[in-house]
């Protein structure tokens, strides 16, 4: 079947997550598409551009999805709010898969994949004919036909209200996933990064296992300790453990260069 590059893209990330693979990814946080080339270049299976922290919007976002129009790299976006537009502007503009943030009932998830997917699944606005995703406008049916196959949605879950609607929200069937962000969900418990404690480890297995009973994908933002930390997640059952960001390996890169002058100068 032809296919644009959007689609492809979009196609062979699900697959690996449908067939229970794991991926490598990292967050794309400063919004620079030289960066995001940077990191697609050394073999990345999805780059997570953040447009609820990072800087950039819509534009900075189209712009990173054009620089990785070379690389098989796919383009997960997570979404600055729930709002329908934002949904359509990024898949218009070639994301291959959403990260939500702040999911907490079953409803706010229903209204995401309603604005995400085209009918007769959804409810997603048609402009085939003239968006980015659709190779400009030059594959309108191809997109249109295959662009619901091709899209993977997660959904966040960060607070007690989220966790005791789980087995709603993990009901939806064109729901791929569940993702945690162990800060919110910690914060939002009264217990912010207090991960070690009882109560936050039994409320982040209690997601684990129901997400992966349920068929899911569960992904997870990793913290360094055991068991939370990126092997240990894997080893657990999840898939989406993005490694690192931008920022972070700059971070790192310089504070090494740093220790190594002083170092010497010792």
């Amino acid at each position: 079947m032809p296919s644009t590059p959007t689609l492809e893209k979009g196609l062979a990330f699900r697959r690996k997550l449908k067939s229970g693979q794991t991926v490598s990814g990292a967050w794309s946080t400063l919004g620079s598409p030289e960066v995001a080339c940077l990191m697609a270049r050394a073999g990345l299976d999805y780059l997570l551009v953040d447009l609820e922290h990072g800087r950039g919007g819509l534009e900075g976002l189209a712009a990173q999805v054009q620089a990785l129009a070379a690389f098989e790299t796919a383009v997960m976006v997570r979404l600055p709010d729930h709002d329908a537009g934002s949904v359509k502007r990024a898949l218009d503009i070639g994301a291959n898969a959403l990260l939500v943030p702040q999911v907490d009932r079953p409803e706010q998830a229903s209204a995401i994949l309603d604005a995400a997917l085209f009918p007769t699944e959804g409810r997603r606005g048609v402009a085939v004919g003239a968006i980015a995703a659709a190779d400009w406008g030059y594959a309108p049916d191809i997109y249109y036909e295959a662009a619901n196959d091709a899209l993977t949605v997660l959904v966040q879950v960060e607070s007690p209200e989220s966790v005791s609607n789980l087995t709603e929200i993990l009901a939806l069937p064109r729901l791929d996933g569940i993702f945690v962000g162990p800060n919110d969900l910690s914060a939002s418990m009264g217990m912010f990064r207090q991960f070690e404690t009882p109560a936050f480890r039994q409320v982040f297995d209690e997601v684990r296992a129901r997400t992966l009973e349920a068929g899911k994908i569960f992904g997870a933002l990793p913290v360094p300790l055991p068991g939370l930390d990126v092997d240990g997640l894997f080893a657990s059952g999840a898939q989406v453990v993005p490694a690192g960001s931008d920022q972070s390996l700059l971070r790192a890169g310089a504070s090494g260069i740093v220790a190594s002058h002083e170092a010497r100068g010792q």
